[in-house]
């Protein structure tokens, strides 16, 4: 049988992927008897078959290095087979439900991360280049579907070729984003085209849905059909209006209890029951649950929504994908695989080649027309929406929907194989006939963004540094992973960026390869380590400095090798020490070599072990401020002729005259008494430049 000579080749292929499929095989067998033992519990059951599949068949794809979702979806078609096999599985009513979930979940998560501008840099393109794109796909899929009437009679009026035709105009979202983020490539200019298209595409799908839904009525006159098209427009237009401003009260009242569940419910609540008014107003489950989620795009809390619902949403995901692979009918393909083969790619390439040909005609150069080529290959979610409906409505056959679900199912399958071809291929042209980097190469953040400070925030801390270096005239890139701290830092105009630096996207999102050096500011000490370990693991020298709340925390971090540790009690402490020791005159190196010592004593590592050269340098003074006394021994002398770098180690930065700083003073400065020198050293130079300034019993204040 083939399926058992591929079985026998996965098995051959890596002995760590045979242990995998043979636990799985096993316990797809021992679930398949449950099945037929306990109908009773069809639901529960279908549910552990699809989260154990997803898991093995993702564990599996990961060790190929191939994104989750076709893991997903092949588990699914295995298991399809494995029970179609001589198991038997009568759980369609509860994979329905939980595909129907899954779609919703996934299709509202993708309306709030719908934004107006991320579509503005690429808006020409991004609208006018896809309308055209779906114009010309839905009337070439059209096309073929009535060259196939004329074959196999499945699409027997244009009613149904256009069903055809809208099924295949979209390009999944979904899939594309989750292979772009796999490849850290979705804040490349590539990714962003790629996802804005598909974006419009799926805008485009709901008029054209609507209009699929309602051509089974035609026959019952135009004037019946119109008045439903008018209905169904109203429906839209009411749940936008109405989802725009009820929506963002019902999350404000959850939000106003602090209580994260309660968040979370909320925003479960408002997809699945905006789906359900949806449904009761003759328009699609899922597609209510879109339009929710675009309602909700520009709210205050839409970003929230989308941040609480991601780990719900992927696993409702998986359960749709898994389920759609389950559905797909490995009979039906084998007997029509020509037929099936041809029109995937027929229909991938009425979507691709136009995508390419635009892009190329719109001024986009280098590899965006070959991301478009090979990136916009799986056909959206929307085209099951499309395929159920009409089909439920009377518009196609059962024939025409398998079919559909046989072309999409294949699309998602292979589309992200067909878009690892992109590098390669881009290599392969640039290699044979040259080309020029334009700025279509570039990825955010804009390359101009180097020698910055990243601040890994999560506290008023984080914010309060990003002001100073606002006000200073120093590059910097804010980083909050609390959706209430980004919108502060976002009013007050901060460079700032939603999320965790650990993550690998948000790194070149905030240009951790060019930064300058890196502050861990969070209250939390976890928050810190995480980010800093992630960093280390990419920039091993990249300067550190780090928060610490308690001398536990401290401890902690000083395995990390840190350029800096900033406890804010005892550095508090400490401020007030030494204020308090200059009012009793006591001198400045004195006080500058007991501030040290203090600092080593206190973040000394609790086994008592020595600290490194570099923990040592940690809790040294870097900068500190001397007063010249009337008498000084280099009044009216310059800077240059006193040579203070050679005789005592020390650099003067900045100097304090009549209230005035001036900074970086050149070597024909002239010293007067009064004056406040900035002098960059440590103790020993501290106390080699008092000594020389200072004359004995002059009492010094600082």
């Amino acid at each position: 049988m083939p399926m058992a000579a591929l079985w026998k080749h996965l098995r051959n292929f890596d002995p760590a992927l045979a242990d995998c499929i043979t636990d799985m095989e096993l316990l797809m067998r021992n679930l398949a008897k449950a099945i037929i033992a306990n109908s009773g519990q069809m639901l529960v059951t279908a549910v552990l078959v699809i989260v154990v599949t997803g898991l093995f068949g993702g564990m599996i794809v990961r060790r190929l290095k191939q994104p989750l979702i076709l893991g997903y979806i092949l588990a699914g078609v295995l298991v399809g087979i494995l029970f179609k096999a001589g198991f038997g599985l009568a759980a369609n009513n509860a994979l329905d439900s939980l595909a129907n979930i899954g779609v919703a979940l996934l299709l509202f998560a993708m309306g709030l991360e719908f934004s107006p501008k991320d579509l503005l840099p690429i808006r020409r393109i991004a609208v006018w280049g896809t309308l055209a794109q779906v114009l010309f796909t839905m009337i070439t899929a059209a096309l073929l579907a009535w060259l196939l009437d004329r074959r196999n009679g499945w699409f027997p009026n244009w009613p149904a070729r256009i069903v055809f035709g809208i099924a295949f105009v979209s390009t999944s979202t979904a899939v594309i984003l989750k292979t772009l983020t796999g490849k850290g490539m979705n804040n490349a200019l590539s990714g962003r085209v790629m996802i804005g298209m598909s974006i419009v595409q799926d805008l485009t799908v709901i008029p054209l849905m609507l209009l699929a839904t309602r051509m089974g009525e035609l026959s019952n006159g135009a004037g019946l059909a119109l008045r439903q098209l008018i209905i169904g427009g109203t429906g839209i237009l009411l749940i936008l209006l109405a989802g725009k401003r009820f929506l963002p009260l019902l999350l404000k009242r959850a939000a106003s209890q602090g209580v994260r569940e309660l968040y979370l419910l909320a925003v479960i609540v408002t997809a699945l029951g905006t789906g359900y008014v949806s449904e009761w107003m003759s328009l699609s489950f899922s597609f209510g649950a879109f339009l929710a989620g675009i309602a909700l795009s520009s709210s205050p809390y839409g970003k929230k929504a989308l941040t609480e619902l991601i780990p719900v949403r992927d696993l409702f995901a998986m359960l749709f994908f898994v389920s759609i692979g389950m559905m797909l009918d490995v009979d039906y393909l084998f007997n029509n695989f020509l037929l099936v083969t041809s029109l995937v790619a027929a229909t991938a390439l009425s979507r691709t080649l136009v995508l390419a040909a635009i892009t190329w005609a719109g001024g986009y150069r280098n590899v965006i027309p070959l991301a478009m080529l090979f990136g916009m290959v799986p056909t959206s979610e929307m085209a099951f929406v499309v395929g159920r409906l009409t089909l439920d409505g009377g518009v196609i056959s059962h024939a025409a929907y398998s079919l559909i679900l046989c072309i999409t199912v294949c699309t998602m399958i292979i589309g992200p194989a067909v878009d690892s071809l992109t590098a390669p291929v881009y290599d392969l042209l640039k290699h044979s006939f040259g080309s020029k980097k334009t700025k279509d190469d570039i990825a955010l953040p804009d390359p101009d963004l180097s020698g910055h400070v990243i601040i890994s925030g999560g506290s008023p801390i984080g914010r309060e540094v990003a002001r100073l270096m606002r006000q200073w005239e120093q590059p910097y890139i804010l980083i909050e992973p609390k959706y209430r701290d980004f919108q502060l830092a976002e009013k007050e105009r901060l460079s700032v960026i939603y999320g965790d630096l650990p993550h690998e996207v948000i790194q070149q999102a905030a240009g951790l390869a060019s930064a300058r050096i890196l502050l861990a500011t969070s209250f939390n000490p976890e928050e810190n380590l995480t980010a800093i370990r992630a960093v280390r693991s990419v920039r091993p020298d990249l300067p550190v400095i780090s928060r610490a709340g308690s001398p536990e925390e401290a401890r902690r971090l000083l395995p990390h090798r840190l350029n800096g540790i900033i406890q804010p009690g005892f550095e508090e402490a400490l401020e007030m020490s030494r204020r308090a020791l200059l009012g009793m005159d006591v001198s400045v190196g004195t006080i500058q070599m007991a501030l040290d010592q203090a600092r080593i004593d206190h973040y000394q590592d609790h086994d008592g072990e020595p600290l490194s050269e570099i923990q040592l340098e940690t809790f040294r003074s870097i900068i500190f401020w001397i007063r010249l006394p009337d008498g000084c021994p280099l009044e009216g002398i310059s800077l240059a002729e006193a040579d203070l770098r050679r005789r005592t180690g020390v650099l003067i930065v900045a100097v304090q005259r009549d209230g005035k700083l001036m900074r970086n003073p050149t070597g024909e400065f002239r010293m007067q008494s009064g004056d406040m020198l900035a002098a960059a050293g440590d103790s020993e130079d501290c106390r080699k430049l008092e000594e020389l300034l200072i004359p004995s019993g002059t009492a010094q204040n600082a």
